[in-house]
């Protein structure tokens, strides 16, 4: 089973903007994600949380996922692209197996890994999933 490949179907509703300037269009779309799929992008919101001296969260519930994919996806839609420094070895060491044991404690029945080589993200030289 491969992911990812095909475009998902989206639908656009016209609603009132939140802050009361006018209408805005609401799109909705569909994100098949795997579990590493997943992890990559928990991985991706708090790769630079050591290098900047603040700790990773020791409880991350199913709300803070989707919050980051939310982010993730509206700062995309809008065009702004994120083009922080890659993060390090060390972040990668740290981070990667926190986001793994989160996703897997939270979405326990995720299949793992479906589209082998597929990344979301450059990962640190050398670094095994």
């Amino acid at each position: 089973m491969t992911i990812n490949t095909t475009p998902a179907p989206a639908t656009g509703e016209s609603v009132p903007d939140a802050e009361g300037r006018g209408t805005v269009l609401r799109v909705t779309t569909v994100h098949l994600l795997d579990g590493e799929t997943l992890a990559l992008h928990l991985f991706e919101a708090y790769a630079h949380h050591p290098e900047d001296g603040d700790p990773l969260p020791d409880e991350v519930t199913a709300a803070t996922v989707m919050e980051v994919l939310a982010k993730q996806a509206a700062l995309c839609a809008e065009g702004w692209h994120e083009s922080a420094n890659e993060p390090t070895q060390q972040a990668w060491d740290q981070v990667w197996p926190w986001a793994k044991a989160h996703v897997a404690r939270l979405f326990p029945d995720l299949t793992w890994n479906v589209e082998e080589g597929h990344r979301t993200l450059n990962v640190p030289q050398g670094s095994a999933a």
